[in-house]
């Protein structure tokens, strides 16, 4: 490895290289002519790495010893363990050392240029995985750069997708006055969680069915409640099996309960070793769902009957009549790509990039699932993954549907090579939009003219694996989930100009209606032009009956109103100003609708001039869309909520017409002020019933003995009203206790706290908690119940007065789906 030669200075020789950085611009000049000098090395360390990767990722299945080395002075190079005939003991398909050097000579010196590439709206089958993995292999590696797919194989990042996709929501005004499922009869009924669609449950953090109540603790543990009592009947340890040595700790966040069975969803990450010889010492890691199936009929006893890890991480789970349709995204994170660590390196770096593609198998590109002590299968056949005929990145988009009662996971699904840009979830069809793929390092110097999405369609059936209706194609780039809604059998999406990463506050938005045509597309129907008539910076879209609602301009002022009665022909009818921005659209009864939203104004003078927030809601009637019309309105100062950014966190009780969610108290002041839940009458207009405050946990004595601390800089840490406990065990790791927040001290840091101590025992530091922050407002059994981040409080159903609490502290309060 010491003898290979230097590459030439690639600032030479550009030739007509395109305008751009300079370093990936040397690529066209440096990458055929260094291919044509640098022979493949196999360093045996970089092969274990590689294999150590993927057997743990698959479980036991045989791994191709796929070689690799980055440079940065060290060359890299791709060879088969077979010499070359693609049968020497790889995954089924892993081509051979010649196969790889066919497909990389016959590639440009250039990755793909995305300003030239023209998007279309079909996908692809393929009839085996060998036609499927030669297809990919040949378009991975025409796009792969010098830095891989970059974040997420080539997406626009899982966090804003699963962000957009907590916010979706497609209620009409008819289903948004019915009870949720689980409701009983009138007075006496269990609410779940604010959902999408009516009969479509959504994962949450907490679950109410009967008299129970279902939550994560925080800690790992499933905790059954009886809501009469407050009395926890329960607390089951469904965290997933322990992690590596290197590996972050496995978590648990969310859940669906259904007729006592419940499915727990959570998270793990493998890390693998850096590649042995790689100076940038990058350490590829792999991340999977969780799944826990629970027997809790008897909730005094509950048990775990499976357990399940999938390859790629959560974007969406629903629970329709008992089944479970699971949405998630994997990437090729864990093939080892490369990065450049120096100028000269970015040409080798995209040689040994564009090798690993084209040594891929199946396994690499295909998710898999794995049963506790078993090892992994596919996810989804070969012949139900669907290729767009435009590349959009690498990661695979899965769609899967398992039963809930059976307690055991029995996945069949489809899948699409598409990172989604956006995914809605209906009852029973699922869309997706995708992209060209851009490089996350020329989105900032490539210009885009006339930027296009596509949206693919699938359809949930019962037990089917989910089928792909058609594509099509709109202008711009969808907003988020609430820009999707089926106006009868047709979809519709709400897009802006411009690219996903460069959007402008002026930019047109259009709404544009897709029908199904049977043979594989979807056409455009019909659409609106420019709906917001200029003001594109769209803070919220909602869907209802007959009607499209959107709220745009800088701050949010202005809702537009969109006539969908006739999906052949919508129409811009009127529109209302408001003031300060809306955040989220609630249907309601009678052509109505509630917005939640905020405002914000200047008070005091001087130096005590401060920016006071104000949480808005206010009632819309577009029962005439030509003529929208505020009918009532209710503010509160010094307030923020969470209801724009997690849609779970409002409640709409329709038996009693209220609308019932948390603030959160913004005024600082030298006393801890409590947050409040806000309960309205929406019924008529806007009128406020109660806004009770969140008690503070029941007052209970230290679980180990106070010492006194007299170092000034100890009491100064410690805070107003801090305390110091001893605790006996050496080892104790964690200290609850109700209204305060404990953190074990450091050894060196002991002697300040309590000094002598240094040996004997565990020292915490424990202060005051700030004010419990309701997270959900529950109604179970007939009876309000505020869930905060520290206590479950059951409250009065006619005065909203607390008539219990109990310590419930949960450290999972305020995390969403994904």
């Amino acid at each position: 490895m010491n003898d290979h030669p230097q590459p030439e200075d690639p600032n030479d020789d550009l030739g007509d290289a395109p305008v751009g950085d300079q370093e990936d611009a040397a690529l066209a000049a440096a990458g055929a002519r260094l291919r044509q000098r640098v022979a493949p090395v196999t360093p045996s360390g970089v092969e274990r790495a590689i294999q150590r990767r993927r057997l743990r990722r698959m479980g036991g299945v045989a791994a191709v010893a796929v070689v690799v080395a980055l440079l940065g002075g060290v060359l890299i190079g791709v060879q088969a363990a077979d010499d070359g005939d693609g049968d020497g003991g790889g995954p089924a398909g892993a081509p051979g050392g010649e196969d790889v050097d066919r497909l990389v000579a016959a590639l440009d010196d250039e990755p793909v240029d995305p300003t030239e590439v023209q998007l279309v709206s079909s996908v692809s089958t393929f009839p085996d995985c060998d036609a499927l993995i030669t297809d990919l292999r040949r378009v991975g590696a025409e796009h792969v750069g010098s830095r891989g797919f970059g974040a997420f194989g080539g997406g626009f990042g899982a966090v804003g997708m699963e962000l957009q996709e907590r916010q979706a929501s497609t209620e009409g005004f008819d289903d948004a006055a019915a009870p949720a499922d689980g409701a009983g009869t009138a007075g006496g009924e269990t609410l779940g969680t604010n959902v999408q669609v009516t009969g479509v449950d959504e994962l949450d953090l907490v679950k109410a069915e009967g008299d129970l109540i279902y939550d994560l603790d925080g800690r790992g543990n499933l905790r059954i409640t009886e809501a009469t009592t407050l009395e926890v009947l329960a607390s089951l340890d469904v965290t997933p099996g322990p992690a590596g040595e290197d590996d972050p700790p496995a978590q648990v966040s969310e859940l669906l309960v259904a007729d006592g069975k419940v499915a727990v969803f959570g998270s793990e990450v493998e890390v693998s070793e850096p590649v042995e010889g790689d100076p940038s010492a990058t350490r590829a890691s792999v991340d999977f769902l969780t799944v826990t199936f629970v027997d809790a009929t008897d909730p005094a006893a509950p048990t775990v009957t499976d357990r399940v890890r999938v390859e790629g991480r959560l974007v969406a789970a629903r629970l329709v009549d008992g089944e479970i349709r699971l949405v998630t995204t994997s990437d090729l994170a864990d093939l080892g790509f490369v990065m450049p660590t120096t100028p000269p390196s970015v040409a080798t770096a995209l040689d040994q990039n564009r090798r690993i593609v084209a040594g891929s198998s199946a396994d690499d590109w295909i998710p898999e699932w794995q049963r506790d002590g078993e090892d992994g299968q596919r996810l989804v056949p070969c012949e139900r993954v669907h290729v767009p005929d435009t590349f959009s990145g690498v990661a695979m988009t899965s769609m899967v549907t398992f039963p809930l009662g059976t307690g055991r996971f029995a996945p069949t699904g489809t899948s699409i090579l598409a990172p989604g840009r956006t995914l809605y979830a209906g009852l029973d069809r699922v869309a997706i939009s995708s992209e060209v793929w851009v490089d996350p390092i020329d989105r900032e110097t490539l210009t885009f003219d006339d930027w296009q999405t596509a949206v693919h369609e699938f359809s949930f059936t019962d037990e089917e694996p989910p089928s792909y209706d058609g594509s099509g194609i709109v202008d711009g780039s969808t907003v988020g989930q609430f820009a999707f809604g089926e106006i009868g059998d047709s979809l519709a999406v709400v897009t802006t100009e411009g690219t996903p990463w460069q959007q402008q506050p002026d930019a047109v938005v259009d709404l544009t209606v897709l029908t199904p045509d049977g043979e594989g597309a979807l056409d455009v129907a019909s659409q609106v032009e420019d709906l917001a008539e200029g003001d594109g910076a769209v803070a919220a879209v909602r869907f209802v009956e007959g009607r499209v609602l959107v709220s745009a301009g800088f701050f949010g002022r202005t809702v537009s109103v969109i006539d969908v009665t006739d999906p052949a022909a919508p129409r811009r009818a009127g529109a209302v100003t408001v003031p300060g921005d809306v955040g989220y659209f609630h249907p309601l009864p009678e052509g109505r609708a509630l917005m939640v939203g905020a405002r914000s104004d200047e008070v005091g003078e001087g130096d005590d001039r401060q920016t006071r927030s104000w949480v808005v809601a206010q009632l819309l009637d577009v029962s005439d869309p030509d003529a929208p019309a505020i009918v009532g309105s209710w503010e509160r100062p010094w307030s923020t909520d969470s209801v724009r950014a997690d849609h779970h966190a409002f409640t709409y009780w329709p038996d009693r017409g209220l609308a019932l969610w948390g603030v959160h108290d913004a005024r600082w002041s030298a006393e801890r002020g409590p947050n409040h839940a806000v309960v309205l009458d929406v019924g008529g207009g806007v009128t406020e019933v109660a806004v009770p405050a969140a008690s503070e946990p029941p007052e209970e004595p230290p679980p180990c003995p106070a010492v006194e601390v007299t170092d000034p800089e100890a009491r100064a840490a410690l805070g107003p009203g801090g305390v110091a406990l001893r605790c006996d065990d050496p080892d104790r790791r964690t200290v609850e206790w109700p209204r305060y927040g404990c953190f074990r001290v450091d050894a060196s840091l002991v002697a300040r706290f309590a000094p002598g101590e240094e040996f004997n025992g565990s020292i915490f530091a424990c202060s005051p908690a700030p004010a419990p922050t309701v997270a959900r407002v529950l109604v179970v059994s007939g009876t309000p119940m505020l869930l905060t981040d520290q206590t479950l409080e059951r409250l009065d159903p006619t005065t909203f007065a607390s008539t219990a609490v109990a310590y419930h502290p949960s450290s999972g309060v305020g995390l969403g789906e994904g």
